[in-house]
């Protein structure tokens, strides 16, 4: 039996396709030339933006956003030409000139000997509103553990921070009291004095790091430099400092996230790096803050099915850099060390 032989595919049958295609997809497509204006857009570029066919067909993209310069584009070509361009978020706006955001991915297409550039553009708003709940409701839960470390910390310093001041009264009178055996009293109430004194300094310790009043009454450097050098001593950590000062350039709510990041990158140090040197950096450049942690440890490699409970710390700083407005970077090398930087805008 022979096999019939395959009819010849009809000239613009690849175009037709693609076309169909474009036109069911759920992302608009964009075809701009190399001034900037539209040659091709799909079905879904029509309903996304309110323009018919035709009058997107006259525009440019920079009349779909009107902060997307000519410089900006030019410098998407140029890039194009050497290397892909991942995707990046920008604004669009519609006919009625309502404004929403968007995920574009572009490429670069040859055809002929004529330069085009490809655009598929995906509304993202549903997307940022969930976003929008999830920031929110991470501000919220965090709101109420500071609220609840605050109630925690007046409770240790009013309750039993003066249950233990009265204990050290009652002892050095029962020391100071006259007897037949006062050296044999006294000689046993020195290790309960030594004890008392021991656990007085771990709750006031226990209250500053749960409601750190040095950074309402200091500001966030000094409030950063007396607890990093605590810290380092309570561990016998060898501590590099560099901070400069930032004047005042953040809210409280922003100076306590910074402050948190730099609490719970220190306490990362103690409990998984066996460190045996520590830096701590905080400088001002240009508009931006960066805070930077670093040890010398074990390190780890990152991987996204380690134990969950052990990157809560990692995820908290996170979700505190986001809500700060910054960016959260964390380097590490098995045996080299870790460092966690936060990169803020002023």
């Amino acid at each position: 039996m022979t096999t019939p032989a395959r009819a010849p595919i009809p000239e613009g049958f690849d175009l037709d396709i693609f076309r169909r295609m474009a036109d069911v997809s759920n992302d608009a497509f964009y075809l701009a030339d190399s001034s900037g204006y539209l040659r091709y857009v799909n079905e879904r570029a029509v309903t996304l933006t309110g323009y018919s066919r035709e009058e997107l067909l006259g525009m440019t993209v920079f009349d779909m956003d009107p902060e997307y310069t000519r410089e900006h584009f030019d410098t998407m070509v140029r890039v194009l030409a050497q290397h892909a361009v991942p995707p990046f978020e920008a604004d669009a706006q519609r006919k009625d000139g309502s404004r929403f955001p968007t995920e574009v991915t572009p490429s670069r297409v040859e055809i002929g000997d004529e330069v085009f550039f490809f655009g598929a553009v995906r509304d993202i708003s549903e997307r940022k509103q969930i976003e929008g709940v999830q920031q929110d409701f991470a501000q919220r839960m965090l709101r109420t553990v500071e609220a609840e470390r605050q109630r925690i910390a007046r409770e240790l310093h009013d309750d039993v921070g003066q249950g233990i001041a009265t204990l050290g009264v009652l002892l050095k009178a029962l020391e100071q009291s006259t007897g037949p055996h006062e050296a044999d009293v006294a000689a046993a109430l020195a290790p309960m004095h030594k004890s008392l004194g021991v656990v007085a300094e771990s709750i006031a310790r226990i209250v500053r790091d749960y409601h750190p009043a040095d950074l309402l009454a200091l500001g966030l450097e000094e409030a950063l430099r007396s607890y990093a050098r605590q810290f380092a001593s309570r561990h016998g950590l060898p501590l590099r400092l560099h901070t400069t000062p930032i004047d005042n350039l953040l809210d409280d709510e922003r100076q306590l996230h910074v402050y948190r990041i730099a609490q719970g990158a220190l306490a990362n140090v103690v409990q998984h790096a066996n460190a045996t040197h520590l830096t701590v950096r905080m400088r001002r450049q240009g508009q931006r803050l960066e805070l930077s942690v670093r040890d010398d440890g074990s390190g780890f490699t990152p991987s996204p099915d380690a134990d969950v409970s052990k990157q809560l710390g990692l995820v908290t700083m996170r979700e505190r850099a986001e809500l700060a407005g910054g960016t959260l970077n964390v380097q590490s090398t098995e045996g080299r060390g870790t460092e966690v930087r936060l990169w803020l805008y002023l």
